[in-house]
């Protein structure tokens, strides 16, 4: 081996006197950083937040939002009501019924899944004039829907609240104040929300009523007909209840078949003529009878007016059976059969 052979050792120095590609690689990455940091780069700067989630709305949110925002309204009435001059116990007890329906429809929006802040949202908004107010259902073209996925109903303007009543008479006009709209929205929700709106609804119409508004009948629906003969039955039976009754039961009763007759004619028609000779349902030969009768007719035919609006009603039935029932519990309340927050619903 001649002196110009290298060794081992030699290849290793050569290696070690030349830098690799990575560590210049690094270096330059290091220098490049270096001088990012020193004009003002920050490394701790978060990623962006996540998008927010939007929440599918619940069955009949916006219909439910409405009716609770309305129902707050009239709570609120009643309360200003009991403040001016014609407060009273009827008021007072109009507004313990209301405070019941209130309860049980956020229940079932919360039930649902809608959150208290998306409901405290609508209260804070307030009910919408009739001018700027839309249908409430998921078939309103009209009809916005929020961050948060709940379906708005749409404002041309943001109105001001609407003043609130002082008398009974502005009450009962507020009572009786549900709109076509209205009934069109409930005709198009779930049974179970359907039946408890026309059962609130009803109980309304009947506030009104028992305030000394005229509630009058609707048009015509597909079941009048059943209307008429849940009507008749009551009109023969007081005749008993009157014809039994003594003092002032029988004053009540009288003024009672009064008011069964003329809703009968406003329902059948003033040709109508009452058929005679309905099974009782017990033996009626004494004032206590006859009341026990009173009280037994007029509760069942409260509780009547969901049957009859059917499984599938539309808006002009819905309208038609709860002014009739409204009509029908005003009166039942001379008889020991009070006002209820959801009259007949089973839901």
């Amino acid at each position: 081996m001649d002196g110009d052979t290298r060794g081992l050792g030699s290849r290793v120095g050569d290696g070690m006197g030349r830098p690799s590609r990575r560590l210049f690689a690094l270096g330059a990455g290091a220098a490049v950083l270096a001088l990012l940091v020193d004009r003002g780069l920050r490394l701790d700067v978060p990623p962006p937040p996540p998008p927010v989630p939007t929440r599918r709305p619940a069955p009949d949110e916006a219909l439910l939002l409405s009716a609770v925002v309305d129902l707050d309204h009239v709570v609120r009435a009643e309360t200003a009501a009991l403040a001016g001059p014609d407060a009273g116990p009827l008021v007072r007890q109009l507004r313990s019924v209301n405070r019941e329906q209130l309860t049980v429809l956020r229940g079932r929006l919360t039930n649902a899944g809608v959150p208290t802040a998306v409901i405290d949202a609508a209260l804070a908004r307030g009910p919408l004039p009739a001018s700027s107010a839309s249908t409430p259902s998921s078939s309103n073209p009209s009809a916005t829907t929020s961050a948060t996925g709940t379906p708005t109903p749409s404002r041309s303007t943001a109105p001001s609240a609407p003043s609130l009543p002082r008398t009974s008479r502005e009450l009962a006009t507020l009572l009786d104040s549900i709109g076509q709209e209205d009934w069109v929205a409930a005709s198009t929700a779930t049974p179970g929300t359907r039946e408890l709106l026309l059962s609130a609804w009803s109980q309304r119409l009947a506030g009104a009523a028992l305030l000394g508004r005229d509630v009058a009948v609707a048009a015509p629906s597909p079941v009048r007909p059943a209307i008429i003969e849940r009507t008749q039955p009551l009109v023969y039976a007081f005749q008993v209840v009157a014809a039994q009754s003594t003092g002032s039961q029988q004053v009540t009763a009288l003024r009672t078949l009064d008011a069964l007759t003329r809703l009968e004619i406003a329902v059948a028609g003033s040709t109508s003529t009452t058929p005679a000779g309905w099974a009782l349902p017990h033996p009626v030969t004494t004032p206590a009878e006859a009341r026990r009768l009173a009280t037994e007719t007029l509760a069942a035919a409260v509780e009547a007016g969901t049957e009859i609006a059917g499984p599938r009603p539309s808006p002009a039935t819905l309208e038609d059976v709860a002014r009739w029932s409204a009509d029908v519990q005003a009166v039942a309340a001379d008889w020991n059969v009070p006002p209820t927050a959801f009259p007949g619903a089973t839901a």
